[in-house]
């Protein structure tokens, strides 16, 4: 690192050469050379600036200086070409790089190994400024401790004082008030459905085996014949159908499983096999459904018959976790035919049956029993 002065058609002049080496890495060495300045206090000026750039650039070559946004763009190419190990679908990586592209804007320019918990607590504020709910502040969580904890696994954010955990890992969210969701009551179900069949609505089936098999969406969309097994009464559910990209996958918790089939499902069954058997799929596939507007069909032909509740297509998998389990039916069974391996998020179908509670205080006797009101009374006359 030296400034010199030179002579140059009678004028005099100021060169600056700055020169940076790697700390774990030796063999690294930047470079640079600045010529013809015009004055000795631009050319240290010129001196510092190069001296810090040229440390920046060393660090990101050994793997410790790398800005967020470069991590999250290694990131992306690594996921992309499957270099991750376990392929992700392309549209969960556009999802997760749309999300923190927006979410950690403020981000962008540090550098990630310097981040920390209050920088995790700075961008969820921001999150929430932007309108981000809970559900989506937990996704931008997610999404930056997969990035973050990759970034550290290949060796691309490191540092004395790094522990290996994401700057929101931990961070804990502010409780909001719970809403309860909207749910179609049984009578409602049960008007709603005849409603259907009298007016002999397209998707009649398509909501009935809703229903009454507590299906998702994309896997009634996905079902062939091939699947129901009329004479042992049950329906294989192996496959969900993909809209975002236009094929067939496993089902969302990514296992198989039965459900039954009931006296009224075999009804509906045997009325679809004739007249679709020919067809490849139990169901018809109407293009509202490939489009993503099954919800708003629903919402439409219930406000056409004077339900105003504001459901969407998933609403009738809830309709029928919460109505079975108030007929009796054991919590795990209805958990297993409707594919739930999370306890914690069936919990919402038990609460809202009410079998969570029920009967529990009926032991707690405190009122005065009628017999024994008639003996006391006359005392105090």
């Amino acid at each position: 690192m030296a400034i010199s002065e030179y002579q140059k058609n009678g004028k005099t002049f100021y060169k600056v050469y700055v020169q940076c080496r790697g700390k774990k890495h030796r063999q690294i060495r930047l470079q640079k050379l600045i010529k013809d300045i015009e004055s000795l206090a631009v050319a240290r000026r010129e001196e510092r600036q190069w001296l810090q750039e040229l440390a920046r650039q060393v660090e990101k070559l050994e793997g410790k200086g790398l800005l967020w946004s470069e991590v999250l763009y290694r990131w992306e190419s690594s996921a992309l070409s499957g270099s991750l190990g376990k392929k992700l679908n392309r549209f969960t990586v556009k999802d997760h790089m749309s999300r923190l592209k927006r979410y950690t804007q403020p981000w962008l320019d540090l550098i990630a190994s310097d981040l920390n918990k209050a920088d995790g607590r700075r961008v969820l504020a921001y999150a929430e400024s932007l309108g981000a709910k809970k559900s989506l502040l937990n996704s931008i969580k997610s999404s930056i401790n997969l990035i973050y904890g990759w970034g550290v696994e290949e060796g691309l954010i490191t540092g004395s004082n790094l522990s290996g955990k994401s700057p929101v890992f931990g961070l804990g969210l502010e409780a909001k008030e719970e809403k309860i969701k909207p749910i179609l009551t049984l009578n409602e179900v049960r008007r709603f459905l005849l409603e259907a069949k009298i007016q002999k609505h397209p998707w009649y089936p398509v909501w009935a085996f809703a229903v009454l098999t507590g299906m998702r969406s994309g896997e009634l969309q996905a079902l062939e014949w091939g699947d129901v097994d009329e004479k042992n009464g049950i329906i294989r559910v192996s496959k969900s159908f993909n809209k975002r990209i236009n094929t067939t996958k496993c089902p969302k918790n990514g296992t198989w499983r039965n459900v039954d089939i009931s006296s009224q499902l075999q009804e509906i069954i045997s009325e679809l096999k004739n007249a679709r058997l020919n067809a490849k799929y139990v169901l018809p596939q109407h293009p509202e459904w490939k489009h993503g507007d099954a919800g708003k069909v629903l919402r439409m032909f219930l406000e056409r018959i004077g339900i105003n509740k504001d459901v969407v297509f998933h609403t009738l998998r809830a309709c029928f976790a919460t109505h079975l389990l108030s007929t009796g039916v054991e919590p795990l069974k209805v958990m297993r035919m409707g594919g739930w391996s999370d306890l914690k998020t069936f919990q919402i179908y038990l609460r809202m049956s009410g079998v969570d509670v029920r009967g529990v205080a009926e032991g707690l006797q405190v009122l005065p029993e009628s017999r024994d009101l008639d003996k006391v009374i006359p005392l105090f006359r």
